[in-house]
């Protein structure tokens, strides 16, 4: 008897002491993305390619963007916006600047971001290159469950089986 209470008594150890081996600290989904091969719209010749972290609420995401140019002379310029929900806990200019050169094809910038609430936010770029157009993309950060926040129409079916989007509207009448 003495000697199955000391085995199970190693077994509970051992047992425990695996448990706490193999417990990991959660780490942050990493959310890749990149325009390189996609169909190019005409405007700037500008590609990007995206690394942001899905996180939780009032964590911070690190995202990574590298704009990609194929032009050798010139400036590009980029806007950058975030949506209104996000926090920006770096100090990255929303307006830069970057001298394109025949030896230098990417262009990075790096942001830190978080939020109150979780959703699914956009950080915005608006690129243009003199004389050689524009483009515009959209980095999207994960935030805790990622979900869209929008409010879709009410939509409702006629008689005939017709769908209809019912908006609030006012009518007024005035008689000449």
């Amino acid at each position: 008897m003495k000697i199955f209470k000391i085995l199970l008594a190693s077994s509970l150890l051992l047992g425990t002491s695996a448990i706490a081996f193999t417990a990991k600290v959660k780490e942050p989904i990493l959310v890749k993305g990149t325009s390189i091969g996609e169909y190019s719209k005409p405007g700037a010749p500008v590609d990007i390619r995206y690394t942001s972290e899905h996180v939780e609420v009032d964590e911070v995401s690190r995202v990574d963007i590298m704009l990609l140019s194929s032009a050798t002379i010139g400036t590009m310029k980029v806007k950058i916006k975030l949506d209104k929900e996000l926090n920006e806990i770096s100090t990255t200019e929303k307006y830069l600047s970057f001298d394109l050169s025949a030896g230098k094809k990417e262009y990075p910038i790096d942001l830190q971001v978080s939020a109150d609430e979780d959703g699914l936010y956009y950080i915005k770029l608006h690129v243009v290159i003199k004389g050689k157009g524009m483009r515009a993309f959209a980095v999207p950060v994960y935030i805790g469950e990622g979900q869209l926040k929008t409010q879709k129409a009410a939509v409702e079916k006629t008689q005939k089986g017709e769908k209809i989007s019912v908006s609030a509207a006012e009518e007024t009448i005035t008689k000449e």
